[in-house]
């Protein structure tokens, strides 16, 4: 969930609990402030009743009062009962009214000659009706604000935060390849600039970091070649002079070996910091069987060497979006690697294409090692003179061009899978 919407959600938690507890409040003291009403009303029916029985209204004309009920019966003495409130309800005398809720004063009263018990009582249902309507109107009040507190953070917090997610925005756009600026919004909120302020400082900090190690690597792969192809080159001469001993050219074949894969490692090491760094240029759409037979092609002779098979069922019009020449790094790795991991001589390497996948197959040994880590760079296996980098190539150009890559094994062939439906 977005941060704004979270802070949104807390807020509104927070005002509802508060909107409830206050409306409870609000609710119980009205119904304690009219049930307050309703006795000082009976108090004031009281003092008025005692007064006409002390002034010798005969009861039955007190008892004929419009309004409240007023009850007296005559009692022989005073039974010092403190005058109290009682509460209740009113039996109908039709079946299936509801029965109205009550509040009485019950005291007594004595005069020159009688003693009187004396009941008043007010008929309450009125005064609870009022209390739900308040306790409605409180409710219906509270969602409203609810609604209102939902609708005005929305509001406002998209108008503050708006600087925010449009740097945001504006930092997803940007490629340090492509020498990109980062394009900062005007704001008058002081974190916001702080903010910019520390995005600007670091995207220049940044860009000046990978332009210099960008700029290094490449001068220093470019200077790395030519020593290495004089390497080369002098080993080569030396090979070809009839005096060395068989072991001088056992360990200058050696010698060539190795400078043979500092050369491509180079090369690897390059192509890697090039995915790395999204130095790609743009992607078309290109033709997998003609590219995958070129490439093979490429390599017919180490096939032949070391009498291998190949067995081809192509889809011939299947195309992949992607730039043709990490196309050809792709394919080339993945028949280097068919090719070295294949068995000595008469193995068999096996390649399908259709709509959706490109399988490239190879007989081997059972693998002795961690099949997860094939993908890993420098990672060798079995395999003392691999570099390590084929298959982690293979993986990055899959990642960027959203291929998903599979390796099983199924005696006795490991299968590497190209899905193109990723």
């Amino acid at each position: 969930m977005k941060l704004l919407y979270k802070n949104i959600f807390l807020n509104a938690g927070i005002s509802l609990v508060i909107i409830l507890m206050t409306g409870m409040l609000t609710y119980k003291f009205i119904v304690a402030k009219i049930e307050d009403e309703s006795k000082e009303h009976l108090q004031s029916e009281k003092i008025a009743v005692e007064g006409k029985l002390k002034n010798g209204v005969p009861s039955a004309i007190i008892e004929n009062n419009i309004g409240d009920k007023i009850k007296i019966e005559k009692i022989p003495a005073l039974s010092g009962t403190v005058p109290y409130f009682a509460t209740g309800y009113l039996e109908k005398e039709k079946v299936g009214d509801e029965d109205d809720a009550f509040i009485s004063i019950v005291f007594e009263c004595q005069t020159q000659t009688d003693f009187y018990k004396v009941t008043i009582t007010k008929i309450t249902d009125n005064d609870e009706e009022l209390g739900e309507n308040i306790f409605y109107a409180v409710a219906i009040s509270a969602a409203f604000m609810m609604l209102a507190i939902l609708f005005a953070n929305i509001y406002i917090h998209r108008k503050l935060w708006a600087p925010f997610y449009q740097t945001l925005k504006n930092l997803q756009r940007f490629n340090i390849s492509k020498h990109d600026t980062i394009e900062l919004v005007a704001t008058k909120t002081e974190e916001f600039k702080k903010l910019n302020t520390s995005i600007d400082l670091m995207a220049k900090k940044i860009s000046e970091d990978y332009f210099s190690l960008k700029e290094f690597t490449e001068n220093a792969s470019h200077e790395i070649q030519t020593p290495l192809a004089v390497i080369q080159s002098k080993i080569e001469m030396c090979l070809q002079d009839e005096r060395l001993s068989p072991q001088q050219a056992e360990w200058l074949i050696e010698a060539g070996q190795a400078v043979h894969n500092l050369v491509n490692l180079n090369k690897g090491l390059i192509t890697l910091a090039k995915l790395d760094n999204n130095q790609v240029d743009e992607p078309s759409y290109i033709n997998v069987y003609e590219t995958l037979m070129e490439r093979l092609n490429a390599y017919e002779d180490f096939i032949e060497s070391q009498d291998i098979s190949v067995e081809l069922k192509m889809d011939k019009n299947v195309f992949i979006y992607i730039n043709p020449l990490f196309a050809s790094v792709l394919f080339d790795n993945l028949i280097k690697n068919a090719i070295k991991h294949n068995l000595p001589t008469g193995g068999i390497i096996k390649i399908e294409v259709s709509g959706q996948f490109i399988k490239i197959s190879n007989t081997g040994l059972t693998p002795t090692v961690d099949t997860n880590k094939f993908f890993e760079r420098f990672y060798k296996g079995s395999q003392s003179n691999s570099l390590g980098l084929g298959l982690a190539i293979v993986q990055k150009i899959c990642n960027i061009y959203s291929l998903k890559i599979e390796y099983t094994f199924k005696a006795p062939l490991h299968v590497i899978t190209l899905r193109l439906n990723a």
